[in-house]
């Protein structure tokens, strides 16, 4: 199927930031613990009141996208992000207090989490429902055609600069905003073309679709998991597996090099069946994953347990995104995406602050303890995905809609 203009343009400057991101935020845990002192347990608590503060961007951010345009929304969230996150770099450079860090990464996530669901119901403006899992698929291999590049270059530059790391990320998503600004258009006429403030009201119309609620409950745990990702699995790395930054950078990075090199292939294995089977099976692969990654003696067993992780990021990112899309109104995807934004960002909150203190708490006296944790999450999303397929329409899971039946043929009286 052909994709709208713009379409790769937009995968490109979504691999362009995830590059620049990951040069330097994978790496803020580290900063702030080893570099700064701060206690694993207290950085755990600060990353994940981050996210969930940046959680509000997201239902907020689809609302106002419906309203003034996907590409305004895209296009301001870049801006100010780069701005922030040059401020942040400054921080790092004259060592200025803690509290700068601590108020200007949250207000940078808040401000750049309004690009998600823009982004996201732009997609699924141009794309229909039985293409859209392919559609994110190919937004994941451009993002994470950064997340191969960006740890690697980041995990280099810690040893010698975090403050280049996050000049590099500033300049990174300036550029991607004259990127998006120049080649991204909207579909003529969708948007409302006026603002009403986002309230309570419109993320409980859309809650009111009960498939919808339980859809957005296990969007909640999964991303609880997938968060293990970055802050958990860099903290646990460095204090028990005993690896250096490069090999934690090197550890991102193969996970990046894969959804570029397997993304395709997977997505077109899962091409039409149901989304929610998928998602299912990538649930069980993060729990096989992390559990050997808990048990992993070097940095080669690590690496294999990524590899694991991985596959099930292959199947359950792409099948979120093209699930939330596919049960949202024509009118209204804004605010389903981002209501559901605003669940996957407070799972991965909540995801941040039981996988960090947990390490924190947990692994003193019994290491591996915290991915058993997460672990038993991902066999819960697993269940909870298998039963919301019994509830959703073929196209909605991502099966092309059945053909009506053949009209019956008029019946005619013999002469």
């Amino acid at each position: 199927m052909a994709f709208a203009p713009g379409f790769w343009i937009l995968t490109a400057a979504e691999g362009l930031m995830t590059a620049g991101y990951a040069i330097s935020f994978p790496f803020l845990a580290v900063y702030l613990s080893v570099h700064r002192g701060m206690p694993m347990h207290w950085v755990g608590i600060f990353l994940s009141a981050s996210m969930l503060i940046s959680s509000m961007a997201q239902f907020i951010g689809g609302e106002v996208s419906d309203a003034i345009g996907r590409r305004k929304v895209m296009v301001y969230s870049l801006a100010a992000r780069a701005l922030l996150i040059a401020v942040i770099a400054w921080v790092i450079y004259s060592e200025a207090p803690l509290w700068a860090i601590f108020l200007f990464h949250p207000l940078g996530m808040f401000i750049g989490s309004f690009f998600h669901p823009a982004a996201r119901s732009w997609v699924a403006d141009y794309t229909p429902p039985a293409g859209r899992m392919k559609a994110y698929g190919f937004l994941r291999m451009g993002n994470n055609a950064g997340w191969a590049l960006g740890p690697a270059l980041g995990g280099l530059l810690a040893e010698g600069s975090y403050t280049l790391m996050f000049f590099a990320t500033a300049a990174v998503y300036a550029v991607c905003t004259i990127i998006v600004a120049a080649s991204v258009r909207d579909v003529p006429g969708l948007a409302k073309g006026r603002f009403v403030s986002p309230g309570l009201a419109g993320a409980a119309q859309a809650l009111s679709n009960k498939a919808f609620l339980r859809f957005c409950m296990f969007s909640f745990t999964m991303s609880a998991v997938m968060s293990q990702l970055v802050v958990s699995s860099s903290l646990y790395s460095k204090n028990y597996l005993g690896l250096s930054e490069r090999e934690i950078g090197l550890l991102f990075s193969i996970n990046g090099l894969m959804v570029v090199v397997f993304q395709y292939f997977i997505t077109r294995l899962v091409e039409g069946r149901r989304i929610s089977h998928g998602l299912a099976a990538g649930a069980l692969m993060y729990a096989a994953g992390y559990l050997c990654f808990g048990y992993a003696p070097s940095f080669f067993f690590a690496a294999a347990a990524i590899i694991v992780v991985t596959f099930g990021e292959l199947a359950v990112s792409p099948g979120l995104q093209a699930l939330g899309a596919n049960m949202a109104p024509k009118a209204e995807k804004g605010r389903y995406l981002g209501v559901q934004g605003l669940f996957q960002q407070v799972g991965s909150a909540a995801g941040i602050l039981i996988g960090s203190n947990a390490i924190g708490f947990i692994s003193p006296r019994f290491q591996q303890g915290p991915w058993f944790i997460v672990a038993a999450l991902a066999v819960l999303s697993c269940v909870g995905f298998l039963s919301l397929g019994r509830r959703l329409s073929r196209e909605q899971d991502g099966l092309r809609a059945a053909p009506p039946p053949p009209a019956p043929e008029q019946a005619t009286e013999p002469a």
